[in-house]
């Protein structure tokens, strides 16, 4: 009886014993920084007044709410994530039904359209300020070489286009995944489907409106919101193209929140402003999990 007591608990402690190594490292890397952030977000730390930090309690989300800066930041962040998103979606719908059909050398142009994607965001945005430079950059020189513009456009200097840039290549980064996501799924569409819908008389576009959108639904649903989430984070490319600038012209939350930490040392309202920044972030968390739970 002892012996197969032993063997029972055994066999139910040695999964989580592999697992241990895992967890103890998530807890660390992960629970541990976020856990100081919130409890840091109560305190008025700061690394250029070398005195005690004190509790203050929600005084810094106070101030957070009554900052046009911050608040601006947030309201810009939203705005170019849904913008992103619609238009990732279009393009990476539109390339995705593409690279469906018998094309030549398909296979390559799949590996191409991945580009992008696979350039760290850092390296993206070296590429694309030298891209869109206003002396020398390779984008005025093709807008001027097929007649769109008489003259050099100041893309990162003019705060109307700085904005406009930074989202295009935010956007020029997002297409790919969305592409080759949407493309597993077209793929995953029963043929029979189509097969019936030509018999029922429906033609080639209303075959994708009645059967490839509707069938591709959940797909989208979860790709728009781990892009969401990935592109309200985006951090490198703007930093590296923009810096936030000209003026706030470009200044995401996640860009606002840099600056407060490593420029001006205000750890404590940086530690505020990151946790509404998770607690903006939660909705779609929860929404993507109960989706997985779902299905």
């Amino acid at each position: 009886m002892k012996k197969r007591i032993k063997t029972k608990i055994k066999t139910t402690a040695t999964p989580y014993l592999f697992l241990f190594p895992c967890a103890a490292l998530i807890l660390v890397i992960l629970i541990y920084p976020v856990l100081s952030g919130i409890i840091n977000s109560f305190y008025n730390e700061s690394l250029i007044r070398p005195v005690q930090p004190e509790f203050v309690g929600l005084d810094n989300y106070k101030s957070l709410l009554t900052d046009s800066m911050f608040l601006d930041a947030l309201r810009r962040s939203v705005l170019w994530t849904l913008v992103i998103l619609v238009f990732e979606l279009f393009f990476g719908l539109l390339f995705a039904v593409l690279l469906n059909k018998d094309i030549y050398c398909k296979k390559l142009f799949r590996c191409l359209v991945l580009i992008p994607w696979i350039i760290p965001n850092a390296i993206a945005g070296i590429i694309w300020k030298w891209f869109l430079n206003e002396s020398f950059g390779m984008m005025n020189y093709i807008l001027k070489s097929i007649g769109i513009i008489s003259h050099n456009l100041s893309w990162l200097s003019d705060e109307k286009l700085a904005a406009v840039s930074v989202v295009m290549v935010i956007i020029w980064k997002s297409i790919p995944f969305v592409a080759i996501t949407l493309l597993a799924g077209i793929q995953a569409i029963p043929g029979d489907l189509y097969e019936a819908a030509k018999v029922d008389g429906a033609r080639g576009s209303q075959c994708f409106r009645f059967v490839t959108i509707p069938m591709l639904k959940s797909i989208m649903l979860i790709t728009s919101i781990l892009t969401s989430i990935w592109n309200f984070n985006q951090l490198e490319i703007i930093q590296v193209v923009t810096k936030g600038g000209p003026g706030e012209a470009t200044l995401s939350l996640p860009v606002y929140i840099y600056r407060l930490f490593m420029q001006t040392f205000q750890t404590s309202y940086a530690s505020a402003a990151a946790v509404i920044m998770m607690l903006v972030l939660i909705v779609p968390c929860i929404v993507y999990v109960k989706k997985l739970l779902k299905e």
